[in-house]
């Protein structure tokens, strides 16, 4: 079976252009000179403690909600809420987390699945099944390792008194 690419209605194309903004706005509106690297209002905001990651946070509700009212697969949804929260996760660190949030441009990545999703909803979902399991598996990792890692600490305490 063949993907088929449909073009989006006029409606769906003018809502994806202010997700297209949005993000431009949030992690791309600058380039910074002599390099292609580029930053946004998201950078601004991570500056200023605690209100910066829940206006970044609210611009990235704002593209959960797009997606959801352009008809975005829920798997793809799903994908996007991790990028949100990975990138919340990333500015709760001090200092460094404002350099990891600038460099993770969560609004960039669920603009471009957004997009992704409207143009060809098949293999988007696909794609994001495959990536969610990765994620959720690397978490599983994660988590497993810090619990092996805690019982033989507490072993090796146990051990030392």
């Amino acid at each position: 079976m063949t993907n088929v690419r449909l073009l989006p209605t006029e409606a769906q194309e003018a809502e994806l252009a202010v997700v297209r903004g949005i993000a431009k706005v949030m992690d791309e509106a600058v380039t910074i000179p002599s390099t292609r690297f580029k930053v946004g209002l998201d950078a601004v905001l991570g500056l200023i403690p605690g209100v910066g990651d829940v206006g970044s946070a609210a611009v990235g509700a704002y593209l959960l909600r797009a997606a959801v009212r352009l008809g975005v697969p829920s798997v793809v949804i799903a994908r996007m809420l991790l990028n949100v929260l990975i990138d919340a996760a990333l500015g709760i660190i001090p200092f460094v987390g404002d350099f990891l949030d600038v460099m993770y441009k969560a609004n960039a990545k669920n603009a471009r699945l957004i997009v992704e999703a409207v143009e060809d909803r098949r293999a988007t979902a696909r794609g994001s099944w495959l990536k969610l399991i990765a994620a959720f598996g690397l978490f599983a990792l994660i988590v497993g390792g810090g619990i092996v890692a805690a019982v033989f600490a507490l072993k090796a305490l146990w051990n030392a008194l």
